[in-house]
């Protein structure tokens, strides 16, 4: 084949990994296993810094052949991949002590079982089982899932993704399967619902993934191939194989990288077709008609994206009136002005406003996707912010509503009740900021506000929010320590330790929970703080010096003497290098900080510190009014 005749020609040339990414997302050519290797080779051959990924298999069929769609897909995510599988058909003895799979220590692990697996029954046509057994089979199913699941995760905390391979032929009743009662569609909706119900109660950091979601989005015919299927128990083609290894790579990314935070969004062109300030509000391409179709389709999807927890920003070089009509006036219009966070509409350069974004809203510039239509300002803000992924608007409008669902950094892997309320929270933020300005001082402002804390002690209850807060917390963060919702579950059931968070509301309303503390050695002379930290949503508040001096008193009322903590930099917690001295601790002579689980982490020297508790505690200063939770599990409170 002639360089010409080449599709991937554009791609392999580019010279880096971003680069070769972004060419192979446009090119839209079906890759054979040739192109999958050509990829492969080219993306090592570029010597990219990458981190190491240590990847599990178990399964039930044969997975070998996905193999150079994982060393592809991890390359092109960063990682130099470390892959493990299991023997055919060994699940229990893989999940034992020392098992081989352990060994090889794991930062997740998937399982690629088949519906057969679960029941014998399910080797059969579903409607040959009684509509009255239907209940029970369910519950039998899950049985093996039980014994492997919690077998593995006593003996690891590895996060666990679990497949089920759907049907490679359509309903047993064909058309009719969508109006029976015994419908297989029906029947299969209802034991995943039951799974993944049993999953989130009862596995942490376990997941199950449709991939019947998938086989709808690639088509039946494209993700299987048959005589693999039948000559080797492989059941995907190279699309299907491709697409799968892209799905379930979107774990590993979320588990290892940072997730986004924030879309920052271009408008002209972008939210709406055409030039507001020169077209009119009543001339751009906005409304159910194509072009403006599309453009309503694409903010629809963002509506999803905000769902999920993720904020919208609004950055466009305009006329702020022209814009502001739009989003408050325009009928059809489906982003409204307090669906933004944060907006900048001015002519100033992207890159400066992006910068200027990422300091109202407290993110570092690496949780941010930016999404324009020039490739002029998308090479500028590359080029000038290389932390800041870049997207630009795809050339064919039809794609535009799927054209950030490639990103595995907006996929979540679960919701908090603050992930649903962020932009309302970071709204009530903006609302602060403009009473902070108008105030006469900074105490006169913070009395203005009201503030209540409420504070609560191992409440479990909370996990899934306290876990999140670890992982993602970085600028108030004394330690930067990592824990899992399994840590965490871990800590509150010791009787030694203790885990406190607080939740704090004002006259603009509640900031959710947005501070963590985790405490060693509560029921000893000499207590530790592992972690103390503050969502950036709150800082200038002075609630970590009230939340601080809460749980100093508890200590104290309980009979610790002394407490210790550390201060272990990073690149992005300066802000917090002299918190424990401003708080009154004192240089410590006590050795070494206590490990974090999982490893060990000492403090450069000069970076410990110590409060003696047989003191009086200073009085607390910040104008808040703390009560505590009435539900605490472990009556430290």
């Amino acid at each position: 084949m002639s360089a010409a005749a080449d599709p991937l020609t554009a791609v392999l040339d580019a010279p880096t990994r971003a680069e070769l990414d972004r060419a192979l997302r446009t090119t839209g050519h079906e890759l054979s296993l040739v192109d999958v290797n050509r990829l492969t080779r080219k993306l090592r051959g570029l010597n990219e810094a990458t981190q190491p990924l240590r990847v599990g298999i178990l399964r039930t069929y044969t997975t070998e052949l996905l193999r150079p769609h994982w060393e592809l897909a991890a390359l092109l995510h960063g990682f130099t991949l470390d892959l493990y599988e299991a023997p055919y058909g060994s699940l229990l003895p893989e999940v034992q002590p020392d098992s081989a799979l352990l060994r090889h220590q794991p930062d997740v692990v998937f399982i690629f079982l088949q519906w057969e697996d679960l029941d014998p029954r399910l080797r059969g046509p579903l409607p040959a089982v009684p509509t009255g057994q239907r209940a029970e089979l369910v519950e039998a199913m899950l049985e093996p899932l039980r014994a492997l699941l919690t077998s593995l995760r006593q003996v690891a905390a590895t996060p666990i993704v679990l497949t089920l391979l759907p049907p490679m032929q359509g309903p047993a009743l064909g058309l009719h399967d969508a109006m029976a009662a015994e419908s297989d569609a029906e029947f299969r909706t209802a034991f995943r619902r039951r799974l993944a119900a049993w999953l989130r109660d009862s596995v942490p950091a376990a997941y199950f993934d449709d991939l019947d979601e998938l086989l709808a989005d690639v088509g039946r015919r494209q993700f299987f191939d048959t005589r693999l299927w039948y000559t080797s128990r492989c059941p995907f083609s190279v699309a299907g194989a491709r697409a799968v290894v892209e799905r379930l790579m979107t774990y590993a990314v979320l588990l290892k990288t940072p997730r986004a935070k924030c879309i920052v969004l271009d408008a002209d062109n972008t939210l709406w077709g055409g030039i507001v300030g020169e077209d009119g509000p009543d001339g751009i391409a906005l409304g159910p008609d194509y072009p403006g179709s599309a453009f309503i389709a694409f903010q629809r999807r963002l509506l999803d994206y905000q769902q999920r927890g993720l904020l919208l920003a609004l950055c466009s070089k305009n006329n702020e009136a022209d814009v502001l009509e739009v989003l408050r006036q325009h009928p059809h219009q489906l982003l409204r002005e307090p669906h933004f966070a944060a907006l900048r509409v001015n002519w100033s350069p992207k890159p400066a406003n992006l910068r200027e974004l990422a300091a109202e809203l407290n993110l570092g510039l690496d949780t941010f996707v930016f999404v324009d239509d020039s490739p002029h300002e998308c090479l500028a803000v590359r080029q000038e912010l290389p932390q800041v992924t870049v997207v630009q608007r795809p050339a064919s409008l039809p794609d535009m509503p799927r054209c950030l669902d490639h990103l595995p950094t907006l996929e979540v892997l679960g919701l908090t009740e603050e992930d649903r309320q962020r932009t309302e929270l970071y709204v009530q933020e903006r609302r602060r900021r403009e009473l902070r300005a108008s105030a006469g001082d900074v105490d006169q402002y913070l009395r203005s506000l009201n503030m209540r804390m409420t504070i609560g002690v191992n409440d479990t209850r909370q996990v899934a929010r306290i876990a999140q807060l670890t992982q993602r917390t970085n600028q108030f963060n004394l330690t930067t320590r990592r824990y899992s919702e399994a840590d965490i579950r871990q800590w509150m059931t010791d009787p030694d330790r203790l885990v406190a968070h607080f939740r704090l509301a004002d006259v603009f309303g509640d900031s959710g929970l947005v501070g963590v503390a985790l405490v060693r050695g509560v029921r000893g002379p000499t207590a530790e703080f592992d972690s103390f930290l503050l969502s950036c949503r709150v800082i200038g508040r002075q609630a970590e010096t009230a939340f601080l001096l809460a749980l100093l008193g508890l200590l104290q009322q309980q009979g610790v003497q002394r407490v210790e903590a550390s201060y272990i930099p990073t690149k992005k917690n300066g802000l917090v290098k002299d918190f424990w001295p401003q708080q009154g601790f004192v240089p410590a002579d006590g050795g070494p900080a206590a490990p974090a689980d999982g490893g060990c982490i000492t403090p450069p020297d000069g970076n410990r510190f110590a409060l003696d508790l047989a003191a009086d505690l200073p009085a607390a200063t910040a104008p808040i009014t703390i009560q505590w939770a009435e539900e605490n599990p472990h009556g430290h409170a």
